[in-house]
């Protein structure tokens, strides 16, 4: 007769599984990562912004990023509608729609500035008209501009095109799609009022994914590219810049009136620009501007340098030796 012993074995209990409810709406959203990622990225575009508008307007502007902002396409509908003016970019080579957007009270400051005035808003929110839309077209392509030279190193281009609606920007976008809004705060001539930017989602991630791709390149090549010793301390040598009026001819008599508080008239016209001098020689044709509160040049054109005759400058030096 065999007995079979058979050793007992502990049975673990059964896992229950972790349900949880799923919200459809939640699903794509934009991460904190990528958040970050474009909240850097457009950043720059606002200290950008604030340097070129100001030197455009002619006044003090402070431009600052308020949030990135992912919307369904009634939200954006919804947001959209506040808009004043709307001027749709092409970003290449994706060929998607990127629009700018900028309030009522901003959009007719700019308006009022760029005719010349104290930057005064209508009582009543109005319609644009045609001379509006083509003021405000200089605006615009700056915008375009500088988000240009923001998305150029992540391999975009934008090329702008003509005002829209604000109640047909939607149809700009897929209706299914996902959409990206940049708020940028601008605040000038004691008004303050909101610049955005919309684009698809789909968008948002390439710049996301270049802008990580740009970043890795860029550690990369810093470890074999070090700046010379030599060039950084001669980036931060110092050097006299000048703008002046040249060959500019004064009589004595009014040199002898001189006084405090006297305006003396020069023998130029005003719509006459200068020249940005560079150590006694002249580079660049300007015209003088205000940035805030400092006076500043924008530059104008270039001006071509006369060919240094180095075999007449060796001569004198052997001459003098």
């Amino acid at each position: 007769m065999t007995t079979m012993n058979a050793k007992s074995s502990k049975q673990t209990p059964a896992v229950e599984p972790s349900v949880t409810p799923c919200n459809f709406r939640s699903a794509g959203r934009l991460s904190n990562e990528s958040a970050r990622t474009l909240t850097a990225l457009h950043e720059v575009l606002a200290r950008n912004l604030t340097n070129s508008l100001d030197v455009y307007l002619g006044t003090g502007l402070e431009v600052r990023l308020i949030d990135v902002q992912q919307l369904t396409m009634e939200e954006f509908r919804n947001q959209a509608g506040l808009s004043g003016y709307m001027l749709p970019c092409i970003a290449k080579p994706s060929a998607s729609t990127v629009l700018i957007e900028l309030d009522n009270s901003l959009m007719f400051t700019m308006v009022d500035l760029l005719l010349g005035g104290p930057g005064a808003s209508p009582e009543e929110s109005r319609e644009l008209t045609e001379i509006d839309e083509e003021i405000m077209e200089g605006v615009g392509s700056l915008i375009a501009g500088q988000m240009e030279r923001v998305w150029q190193p992540l391999g975009y281009t934008l090329t702008a095109g003509k005002c829209v609606k604000p109640n047909l920007a939607h149809k700009a976008f897929p209706p299914t799609e996902k959409i990206l809004r940049i708020h940028l705060d601008v605040s000038l001539a004691g008004v303050s009022g909101g610049l955005h930017i919309a684009f698809q989602a789909s968008l948002g991630g390439h710049l996301v994914r270049n802008s990580r791709t740009d970043a890795a390149n860029n550690r990369h090549r810093a470890k074999y590219l070090n700046l010379p010793k030599l060039e950084k301390r001669i980036l931060d040598c110092e050097f006299s810049l000048s703008g002046e009026i040249p060959e500019l001819k004064v009589s004595v008599r009014d040199l002898a009136r001189l006084d405090v508080g006297v305006v003396l008239t020069l023998a130029a016209p005003a719509a006459a620009p200068g020249k940005l001098t560079l150590e006694g020689r002249h580079y660049f044709e300007a015209s003088p501007v205000g940035r805030g509160n400092h006076k500043a040049m924008q530059l104008l054109s270039p001006i071509l340098l006369d060919p240094i005759d180095f075999n007449h400058s060796e001569d004198e030096k052997d001459a003098s030796s």
